[in-house]
């Protein structure tokens, strides 16, 4: 992390909107630019995005309700997390009155956009979706269908929700490496997890695990960025990756697909030259 970074999170400026789904901190002037956290994740992973990015981007960094510190939404209803947000995030970009905004969605986040970008086409001029397949459980099982996954889903719902603290901990700080190959963010990404609240986490991750947007991605008209990482430490060969993300985001009408190597799950923290890099050039075109 970079020290201007640093002393800009530890000032900890109020937020420049609170809703009843997200809050949202404003970095900057110039291009307006949405970035959307994972599960179980915080606004935190983009801190660096205004440095990279540069003086003519206004990074719109969201924080969701029941994350990293954040309270959770006394709005939100069971297995109904995702298309709330992205209704709720079309509302905060249509208060800024500078017409379609490109929108960053990481993981989770990118699921989030994609449904804002199929659901509220005036609001998305661009969108960059950051490690995550359309449908999210072909990481799991290849062949997974909605149907097939959701016993799946409601089992890993219930088992992480009756989870003690303790146990949550170790869950975290054992599947975490695998997430960022950085040692110094793992401490960090733990945090965050062990900050949020918990019935949340459980009940939004079923949510996506039995979430398909394969189907609608034809109905998406801004064009679409797929940005994923591979690491040798990965379970699977390149080649494999690949042919998940080609398979998984063959249905969209315009877009690109960028593999980043040698990065984990949080790619923009891996590999931040690189990842940032192409956003400067997704932002261009």
């Amino acid at each position: 992390m970079q020290l201007g970074s640093l002393s800009r999170w530890l000032k900890k400026d109020a937020p420049a909107f609170e809703g009843q789904m997200f809050s949202a901190s404003v970095h900057g002037r110039g291009k307006d630019v949405v970035f959307i956290h994972g599960l179980a994740a915080s606004p935190e992973c983009w801190e660096e995005a205004g440095e990279f990015l540069g003086p003519d981007v206004r990074c719109h960094l969201l924080h969701m309700r029941g994350f990293s510190g954040l309270a959770p939404s006394g709005f939100r209803e069971p297995m109904n997390f995702l298309k709330p947000m992205a209704d709720a995030i079309a509302g905060y970009i249509r208060t800024l009155k500078s017409g379609p905004v490109a929108v960053v969605g990481h993981s989770m986040g990118g699921i989030v956009s994609l449904i804002l970008a199929r659901d509220h086409a005036d609001v998305v001029d661009r969108l960059s979706v950051v490690d995550v397949p359309a449908f999210f459980s072909v990481l799991i099982n290849p062949f997974a269908t909605p149907g097939s996954i959701a016993g799946i889903a409601q089992h890993t719902r219930r088992s992480y929700a009756s989870k003690t603290k303790p146990q949550l901990h170790d869950e975290f700080r054992s599947s975490t490496p695998r997430l960022v190959s950085d040692p110094a963010m793992v401490d960090r990404i733990v945090r965050w997890g062990m900050t949020s609240d918990l019935a949340t986490i459980a009940d939004v991750m079923a949510e996506v695990m039995v979430t398909d947007l394969r189907g609608d991605l034809a109905k998406i008209e801004a064009p679409v960025d797929v940005i994923y990482a591979w690491d040798k430490g990965s379970s699977g060969a390149k080649l494999g990756i690949d042919q998940v993300y080609t398979s998984s985001y063959q249905g969209l009408v315009r877009g690109r697909k960028l593999r980043i190597d040698n990065a984990r799950h949080y790619v923009m923290l891996d590999q931040p030259d690189v990842f940032y890099g192409a956003v400067r050039d997704w932002l261009a075109r």
